[in-house]
């Protein structure tokens, strides 16, 4: 029974999960606004007592048949962050000689689960707004894969050491706890955090963190172990193609939920931050590994201004701050992976399989303070119009009369909580250690959960190895393959042999019979004419006719 189990156990654990995310989608999920027809988008609007199909003041047909979100920006932008997903972070985790299968594989199978199950978890956290439906639309697509990006980080961490049905449990949980932790950032303490700095790569890399040391084993830490993960030149080179999607369209990723002039900003201040993080990256590399170039530092670490930029991407940092902040980023990640991620294994037990921690963790952690440092100088001068756009909190009350004085001016302004820039700082801040908090408690608990026998861990013999769960095909030396080509040869050369001696017969077809018929036809008329010749033709001998 056990074994039978720890062989299905995969199939039903995702196949019951699939179940289960249909029927709430059945039952929550419709579309919202830009998916549904002109003529009956009145039913997303209510009046103040709840009756639907009430138009307000001001909504006309012609607002009604405008998108809410664009579908030629907001699209570009979903493609871009859909290759990062798929094929960037799916490729970047082929670098172990071994599990190139498991890497790509795992990756593909987990971010779709999360996609669809991140649109439910979010979605209830939003239902009370929307009349208790989850209403799609590209930005809660786009949130679905950034949500994807949170998992996966965490995969990096454990990856090769969990079985597939262990990884399905952990996505599972993990979703869920990381829809708690934005809810929190974003929503209780207004937290900006447009690029994910916090809620994406914070909370996904100490969740992965805590997971794997909750299930370290002894023998992770020692090298002979380590060796197993290390590839070969062409796990490498795929592992740098996942770098180059990465580096190539992270500035889509922090900019793909911004608006208006700060998505501009957003595109600029990581593109350049995560072209000087290539700088640093590589500067450090060559010092610290005394004039030559490391594969894990060059894949990881170079990609690191991406993450650092990602809570001010869409503030003003200006040109000279995201390069200085991206240069930063290469350093402290390139310095992490020649000394932090050894100290941590051996001396913490935590074995992190990809260097999350420095790619993902230490950029993070720089970049919510940060975040807190500009959140904390932002005025109205510097930001024009779009001070209470990205600082929604700065508004004032709607019992207040500034707030009425501020309508004059900004006619779509939304009552806030009178925040100030200090108070941002903080929440920031609290943001920070809210989110590590919940990572932690959740990889401990998580762990715990997935260490129960009956998840069909992997042993030793296992870890790295995609034979454990992968139809592999077989190698062959150049000995056996040389071989295997003259038993071919020989045993084609027999066939031949018998081919020739025992012809094998065709029944004719129609063609051939035809093309017969016509050759007798000739043949006879051939005869007939030198038949007739013969009896016409005066036959001499020595001149003398006979």
């Amino acid at each position: 029974m056990d074994r039978k189990w720890n062989l299905m156990s995969f199939a039903v654990v995702l196949g019951l999960s699939e179940v289960a995310i249909l029927i709430l989608f059945g039952i929550f999920v419709d579309y919202g606004w830009d998916g549904t027809p002109v003529s009956l988008r009145g039913q997303f609007l209510h009046d103040s007592h709840g009756n639907p199909n009430y138009r307000g003041p001001g909504t006309s047909a012609q607002e009604l048949s405008q998108s809410r979100v664009s579908i030629p920006d907001s699209y570009s932008m979903f493609q871009d962050v859909h290759v990062m997903i798929f094929i960037g972070f799916g490729f970047l985790m082929t670098f172990m000689r071994r599990y190139g299968y498991g890497g790509v594989g795992f990756n593909f199978i987990l971010a779709s689960l999360v996609t669809q199950w991140s649109i439910l978890m979010r979605g209830f956290f939003e239902m009370p707004e929307n009349h208790y439906r989850i209403r799609l639309d590209m930005n809660k697509i786009i949130a679905a894969e950034f949500s994807a990006g949170t998992i996966l980080i965490s995969l990096g961490v454990v990856l090769g050491k969990l079985s597939p049905v262990q990884y399905v449990i952990m996505v599972v949980v993990e979703t869920v706890l990381a829809m708690v932790n934005e809810y929190i950032v974003l929503y209780l303490y207004g937290a900006v955090d447009v690029g994910g700095t916090i809620t994406i790569h914070l909370f996904g890399a100490y969740f992965g963190l805590a997971l794997a040391r909750t299930i370290h084993r002894r023998e992770w830490s020692t090298d002979m172990f380590n060796d197993l993960k290390y590839g070969t030149h062409y796990n490498d080179l795929f592992s740098m193609c996942g770098t180059v999607f990465l580096f190539m369209f992270w500035p889509s990723f922090n900019a793909a939920l911004a608006v208006g002039d700060s998505r501009y900003r957003a595109i600029f201040n990581t593109y350049l931050a995560i072209s000087s993080s290539v700088i640093g990256g590589f500067v450090t590399c060559w010092i610290v590994k005394n004039g030559k170039f490391t594969m894990d530092i060059v894949q990881n670490g170079t990609l690191s201004g991406g993450v650092i930029v990602g809570s001010v991407c869409t503030l003003y940092l200006y040109p000279w701050g995201s390069i200085l902040c991206g240069l930063m980023a290469g350093v402290i990640s390139s310095l992490g992976f020649h000394y932090v991620t050894p100290f941590l294994d051996r001396r913490w037990g935590i074995h992190d399989t990809c260097g999350v921690h420095n790619l993902h963790a230490m950029p993070a952690l720089f970049g919510t303070f940060i975040s807190a440092i500009v959140a904390a100088c932002a005025t109205p001068e510097v930001y024009g119009s779009s001070y209470f756009l990205l600082f929604p909190n700065f508004a004032p009350s709607n019992t207040s009369q500034d707030y009425f004085a501020l309508k004059q001016i900004y006619p779509d302004l939304l009552p806030g909580s009178g925040r100030t820039p200090t108070g941002q700082a903080a929440n920031q801040l609290a943001s920070l250690i809210t989110t590590i908090g919940i990572g932690l408690i959740g990889g401990v608990l998580t762990g715990l959960l997935l260490r129960i026998p009956i998840w069909d861990g992997l042993n030793i013999s296992n870890v790295f190895d995609d034979e454990s769960y992968w139809v592999v095909p077989s190698k062959l030396s150049k000995d056996q393959e040389g071989t295997l080509r003259s038993q071919i040869s020989i045993d084609t050369g027999r066939s031949s042999k018998r081919r020739s001696v025992i012809p094998q017969l065709e029944p004719p077809t129609d063609y051939v019979v035809n093309m017969i018929a016509q050759q007798n036809a000739r043949i006879q008329a051939t005869l007939a004419n030198r038949h007739y010749e013969s009896t016409t033709t005066e036959f001499t001998h020595n001149g003398v006719q006979l």
